[in-house]
């Protein structure tokens, strides 16, 4: 169900008190942040390595074709995709028909350290190659490691489902591939050097886009439902201990229905976070309302301080009822605990595709990002849609997060709790989850 909410402050009108900009809190790290510096590295370095390098491919191509070799029954598949959790997630589909038409070939999975837990977890790939990105060094020796392992493979064919990358590119490019399915971009570093360019069409859904690349490698996608991750079960007793500790901190029975709350978003675009004051009016009114109700505020450990915030808003009273999850629990832990979760509120996020995957009701925040294009298509999902005038700014050739509303996020502040009450008390209607 998708509601869209009329804007109720027209940009650049009365200023919004500092407590309430989500934008603000994050503007710095936005800026001079580890996603910052990697983007301009991308823009500054790569851009001109990729110019160079596509006016050489396109007078190679002139003068020594090379004759196109089918993919080999035994060969290598190479996806890349870097950033975005939510967006492997979305590729699950994608991993699973390259599986299937491919069956014999190596299918290798290039992404940045961050992501290998989950991809290992998913365990869609026959391998993972990683990049360190934590420090230069790393980054480097994992690159040309990874670069002269890709030569040695002699990799039939790349997809590369990043959108505006020109590293991924590189990759491609330099690590050999003899087929390079990439979506494409009207710049000459881009088209030059994909063998099989990609129509990204921003007004179909994430899934669909993913799919048609794959289509050009004759992958057929016929069945579009997320890959849920596997629950561990050590991971399932910890989460059961931890929610004993919460009852007997409460002082009452043990937890009846929960509800997760995830008041973060990546770091992509901090913008997407809906404001503190509203997580907290939302957790008031709901605990307020349904006596049988925990909240568990989950994030990871360095998302920790920031989900505190939000908890010594809450009242004495409320408090009690809370649980910060937020570097007490860990990945697996997280996803054990979608699955006792009655519902899961959350901003546009890593963790709201791993909710939809694992079957858990979701109610999801939008503003700078567009839902029809990145939303989980899953049942019992309440979408709740701000669209200013300047909505959608991600994933767009022509702006970039923030640019117009100065990082203040004025689509998310005008999304008001009562709506999203609203939602919740829907999704509570209709029962619980299904057990992990």
């Amino acid at each position: 169900m998708l509601i869209q909410v009329e804007p109720r402050r027209p940009p650049g009108s009365a200023p919004i008190p500092p407590a309430q900009r989500p934008g603000r809190v994050g503007s710095s790290s936005i800026r001079r942040g580890p996603m910052w510096l990697m983007r301009s590295v991308d823009h500054w370095v790569g851009l001109p390595l990729c110019f160079t390098l596509g006016a050489l491919v396109s007078l190679r191509h002139r003068l020594l074709r090379r004759p196109e070799r089918p993919i080999r029954e035994r060969g290598t598949l190479l996806v890349i995709k870097f950033f975005g959790l939510g967006s492997i997630i979305e590729a699950t589909p994608l991993l699973r028909g390259i599986r299937g038409r491919y069956p014999q070939a190596r299918l290798v999975f290039l992404t940045f350290q961050s992501n290998e837990g989950l991809l290992r977890r998913l365990g869609l790939c026959t391998d993972i190659r990683i990049i360190r990105s934590h420090s230069p060094l790393h980054f480097v020796l994992d690159t040309i490691g990874t670069l002269l392992w890709m030569q040695r493979q002699d990799v039939d064919a790349s997809i590369d489902l990043e959108f505006f990358s020109k590293f991924s590119t590189l990759m491609a490019v330099l690590g050999g591939a003899r087929r390079r399915v990439g979506y494409h971009l009207n710049a000459f570093w881009r088209r030059s050097l994909l063998t099989d360019p990609v129509y990204f069409n921003y007004y179909r859904h994430i899934t669909d886009v993913f799919a048609q690349a794959g289509s050009h490698l004759d992958v057929p996608l016929e069945d579009q439902r997320l890959s849920p991750v596997p629950v561990v079960e050590a991971a399932r007793e910890r989460v059961s201990e931890s929610l004993r500790d919460f009852a007997r901190r409460d002082g009452g029975p043990a937890p009846g229905r929960l509800v997760g709350v995830n008041v973060n978003a990546g770091e992509m675009s901090l913008e997407r976070r809906w404001p503190v004051a509203n997580f907290v009016d939302l957790v008031e009114s709901l605990l307020a309302r349904h006596p049988d109700i925990r909240v568990l505020l989950t994030g990871s450990a360095v998302e920790a301080g920031y989900v505190n915030t939000v908890y010594a808003g809450l009242s004495e009273v409320a408090r009690r009822r809370a649980l910060v999850t937020a570097g007490l629990w860990s990945m697996d832990e997280f996803v054990a605990a979608l699955g006792l979760m009655t519902c899961f509120v959350t901003n546009d996020s890593g963790p709201m595709h791993l909710a939809a995957a694992q079957g858990t009701p979701l109610v999801s925040l939008w503003g700078p990002g567009r839902p029809d294009f990145y939303a989980p298509k899953v049942a019992r999902h309440e979408v709740i849609y701000e669209q200013y005038p300047c909505s959608p700014c991600l994933y767009m050739f022509t702006t970039f997060e923030g640019m117009w509303c100065r990082h203040e996020g004025w689509c998310m502040q005008a999304i008001q709790p009562a709506t999203v009450l609203a939602a919740v008390e829907r999704l509570l209607a209709g029962g619980a989850a299904p057990a992990a």
